[in-house]
């Protein structure tokens, strides 16, 4: 089985390039930096066929975390969207990445 713990799939919720590579990178650089550290773990650990990386930018929605809106241009992402896109990852229907909530709601 794939990863250290045996566990044969991982997904991973991450940060949307649109603010990673953005106004992210300036104001939270430490947390973007953290965050493209775990999505190498993941794809080093795990590879692409085995694991899902998730790049919402704000999730929204009833029942998601409460914090800043999204910069100008950037579209939040809906918190069920968000989970069916993770569930689609456990189950396996989907790998890779997807990034941006345009990927995420196609799921």
């Amino acid at each position: 089985l794939p990863g250290p713990a045996k566990v044969p799939r991982f997904v991973y919720i991450s940060v949307a390039s649109a603010i990673s590579d953005g106004p992210g990178k300036f104001l939270f650089g430490d947390y973007m930096k953290g965050k493209a550290q775990a999505e190498a773990a993941v794809s080093q650990d795990f590879g692409a066929t085995n694991s899902l990386i998730i790049r919402p930018a704000v999730i929204s929605g009833p029942g998601a975390p409460l914090g800043p809106p999204p910069p100008p241009g950037v579209p939040s992402v809906d918190v069920d969207a968000v989970a069916r896109a993770a569930v689609a990852g456990a189950l396996g229907k989907k790998s890779g990445i997807v990034d941006g909530r345009d990927e995420i709601v196609a799921l």
